[in-house]
């Protein structure tokens, strides 16, 4: 790619940004993917909005009236009205995880879905597909995305291929920024504790849902709990938390009045008199989940159904981690398990930062818990770059000695101080399993971590045993903290494509 066209992909990838719902769980696309799906690329301005009830009176959408001033692709007419579910009404509002709220009188960049068929996500990706004017170096912006478009044309096949940008270093200066100063955003939290219908004996990935709840309740108390009196059936508006499951197309439009769209779930909210007083998990059926991390990990693999439930809760508690800023794009600073990440990341995992928002917001029980990762993390311009640990090599012979490339990154998730805790390194057949795993070195992070902050560690050099087979191996990294209360997150694994073969 040239230099020219690398810049103008930045720009697209940075300045994506709406002051709402970072978080959002559409399917994760890049510029290239954008253009390919959208069958309008509009720049337009909103001239006015407003909020009403759906036909069907079970959800308040907000239409917006745009007039157009520039089609890059399609034929949009001069005025459009853009459907978007939320809103507010009287005293009540509806969110949603993939509401994309526009500001009257701004001028936008926009990446369109059929006019004809409603749905969730009517601007591409949701927030993805929305590029504001007062981001600065709008010109700029345009101009990539008309030549993103010509470039897609004129090959179309390279942009299904494409996965998400972003996941190594790429070179640009590292903006000043304080990371353990990252703030969260959580608005409109409900009463605790809050009862939920879980999904049911039999039906698919029965328990996991509480699982995932028990995990917010190890930082919160009893955030959640599950209902004494399940409801039969689900319905948006009858005032109870659901885990609604898999609802298919046609039963959201019958529901909601919009369809799935690029969404691969939603947490719909009820807010009145400043709390959530519903909120209601589904998944879109049309994507393929698992509960096995190796394989959600993996470029192009299926969903993680235990990631995208935790993100879903947090929806339902009011958590939105970080703020989108129109001016700069999106604030990442600290890993979220709100956050949308590409896949090596993307683990079900809740950091420092969610267990400090939760208790926050809850409190929670005193907890010593220490957390690694197998990535650092760099803000240039504003968005984040996650860099995965690997060898300095690809290949070695056993007993040969090599550097890791990277730090690892503990986190105190806890609310007790914990100092020098130490990190065992080995090498395993497996990911996610430390079944025949191979011990290479032990090292000590000085000092002492403070509840909420992380710190990276460097490995250093390692050395092979000279008896161990030959094969090819994955890397995991074992944390190791005094009276750990909570030691289901000790554990990190190198990226799918961090391998190293081990030679006779």
């Amino acid at each position: 790619m040239s230099i020219r066209k690398s810049f103008l992909v930045a720009v697209l990838t940075v300045l994506a940004a709406l002051p709402l719902h970072s978080s959002a769980l559409p399917l994760p696309l890049s510029p290239r993917q954008m253009a390919a799906r959208s069958p309008h690329v509009v720049v337009a301005v909103v001239e006015d909005a407003r909020s009403q009830w759906n036909a069907g009176h079970t959800l308040i959408l907000t239409e917006y009236e745009l007039r157009i001033e520039d089609r890059l692709k399609g034929d949009a007419p001069e005025r459009v009205t853009l459907t978007v579910p939320g809103g507010t009404v009287g005293g009540e509002t509806h969110l949603t995880s993939l509401s994309t709220f526009l500001e009257t009188g701004t001028r936008y960049l926009l990446f369109l879905e059929d006019f004809d068929r409603p749905s969730f996500t009517p601007v591409t990706g949701g927030w993805q597909g929305a590029f504001a004017a007062q981001a600065g170096g709008f010109g700029d912006t345009v101009r990539a995305a008309r030549e993103l478009i010509a470039e897609v044309e004129a090959h179309p096949k390279a942009a299904d291929t494409e996965g998400l940008a972003r996941a190594e270093d790429p070179g640009l200066p590292a903006k000043a920024w304080d990371p353990a100063g990252a703030k969260f955003l959580v608005e409109y939290p409900p009463t605790a504790p809050v009862s939920f219908n879980l999904i049911r004996p039999g039906e698919r990935f029965y328990h996991v849902d509480w699982d995932q709840m028990a995990y917010w309740n190890a930082y919160a108390g009893e955030l959640f709990r599950p209902s004494p009196t399940p409801s039969p059936t689900w319905a948006f508006g009858n005032g109870a938390f659901d885990v609604a499951g898999f609802p298919t197309d046609e039963q959201m439009r019958q529901q909601l009045g919009f369809g799935w769209g690029g969404a691969i779930s939603t947490t719909l909210v009820r807010v009145q008199d400043g709390r959530i007083v519903e909120a209601d998990l589904a998944f879109n059926p049309a994507y393929e989940w698992t509960l096995d991390d190796d394989a959600a990990t993996r470029p192009g693999g299926p969903f993680s159904f235990k990631r995208i439930v935790l993100s879903g809760l947090g929806h339902a508690w009011g958590y939105g981690s970080e703020r989108l800023d129109v001016t700069t794009g999106p604030q990442i600073q600290r890993d979220s398990v709100m956050n949308s990440l590409v896949p090596p990341f993307n683990l079900p995992t809740l950091f420092a930062v969610d267990a400090q928002a939760a208790r926050s917001t809850f409190g929670g029980p005193p907890l010593r818990d220490g957390l690694i990762t197998a990535y650092s993390l760099k803000n240039p311009a504003g968005a984040p770059v996650y860099l995965p640990v690997r060898a300095s090599v690809s290949s070695v012979r056993r007993g040969a000695s090599f550097k890791m490339v990277r730090p690892v990154k503990i986190e105190n998730a806890g609310t007790e101080d914990f100092a020098d805790p130490t990190v065992g390194v080995y090498l395993v057949p497996k990911r996610f399993s430390l079944e025949g795993a191979i011990f290479l070195k032990q090292i000590q992070l000085r000092g002492t971590v403070r509840s909420g902050e992380f710190r990276n560690l460097e490995l250093g050099r390692v050395k092979l045993p000279a008896s161990m087979p030959a094969g090819s191996y994955y890397f995991a990294f074992v944390l190791d903290v005094p009276e750990d209360d909570y030691p289901a997150n000790n554990q990190a694994w190198s990226n799918p494509e961090v391998k190293i073969t081990v030679k006779r």
